[in-house]
């Protein structure tokens, strides 16, 4: 799906009628009650819209007693950053706490008692782009709308990997220029949110994503790569790449790790790096600067880029600029 711009949100309320405003703009409509009413309020809410996402990092100073309806076209997920919640949904309920998130359905009410201090991070998904993303991972037409866990183990393993994607999303989201401005750096990080949300959530079709596949083939490969070298300024993801290459994104995983012992992205990286290589050599000292080249071809991070560079050319990308 096309991910499209960046749309970023900070809010600072004190009282619940702005913050029931503020969640309901990009999330869900809510009721708020203070656990105690005469408890000074106050709440923070920064995030980002990006896609099918919406993903922010809230607080707020006094208990609350929160309430929503049917969410209707999306998945949810609300976890702990400090302090703890009780919350219930479809008949079950889920102490969050630190490592702990609670899971919510598009169909099924829903309420959460929090702490005080309690500091989130939250997660809204699209239902579409969730029966796209497992559909596309297990590489077979499969049921809408899967039946998830209540709970999300974000300590080890899938849901620490999930935990950090959300916990970058939220920082770049306050970080100004943010590289989600760039959709070559947006597009990927997008499609691994969704992707590992899949991951990191107990349903039917867990053993099915852990489950090798294997690509004997070199036909994707030779499709993706294709593909990459003819424009590698477009917002490529895995899963982009494996629906040009007509193959589910695990198998296209397994056939760059096959055939040239890479992945996709990596691979993406590395053209993406010779480009660089090339502007670089080509320009001139005063008239561009490394960060520029890296921002144009898709690196986040300069020094990160750098040192990528270093490693491929045997010298930092500053020398091939000024000894051009």
């Amino acid at each position: 799906m096309s991910v499209g711009p960046a749309q970023f949100f900070s809010f600072r309320e004190h009282d619940l009628d702005g913050a029931k405003a503020a969640v309901g703009k990009d999330f869900f409509t809510t009721s708020m009650d203070l656990l105690d009413r005469k408890a000074r309020y106050d709440f923070r809410f920064d995030g980002v819209v990006l896609g099918a996402l919406a993903v922010g990092v809230a607080h707020i100073n006094a208990g609350l007693e929160i309430g929503m309806a049917d969410l209707e076209d999306s998945y949810y997920v609300n976890y702990s950053a400090s302090g703890s919640m009780h919350a219930r949904h479809r008949g079950r309920s889920v102490e969050v706490t630190p490592g702990w998130g609670a899971v919510y359905h598009p169909i099924g009410p829903v309420g959460m008692t929090t702490s005080d201090q309690y500091g989130s991070y939250a997660v809204r998904i699209t239902r579409s782009a969730v029966n796209e993303a497992l559909e596309e991972q297990v590489g077979l037409p499969l049921p809408p709308d899967p039946v998830l866990e209540p709970h999300v183990d974000l300590r080890t393993g899938p849901g620490r990997r999930w935990d950090r994607l959300v916990r970058l999303l939220c920082d770049e989201a306050r970080t100004t220029p943010s590289v989600l401005s760039h959709p070559m750096i947006a597009a990927p990080l997008h499609d691994a949110v969704v992707a590992g949300f899949l991951h990191a959530t107990e349903h039917r079709w867990r053993d099915a994503l852990a489950r090798p596949v294997n690509c004997w083939s070199r036909t994707p490969v030779r499709r993706a790569v294709e593909a990459i070298r003819s424009d590698p300024t477009q917002p490529f993801t895995p899963t982009t790449l494996a629906r040009l290459a007509g193959t589910p994104t695990r198998t296209l995983h397994d056939g760059f790790r096959r055939h040239l012992d890479t992945t996709p992205m990596d691979y993406l990286r590395l053209v993406r790096l010779e480009r660089a290589h090339a502007e670089l050599r080509a320009a001139e000292p005063h008239g561009t600067t490394v960060a520029a080249v890296a921002h144009h071809w898709g690196f986040g991070h300069v020094s990160r880029f750098s040192q990528a560079y270093a490693r491929v050319y045997g010298r930092p990308p500053g020398a091939t600029l000024r000894d051009r």
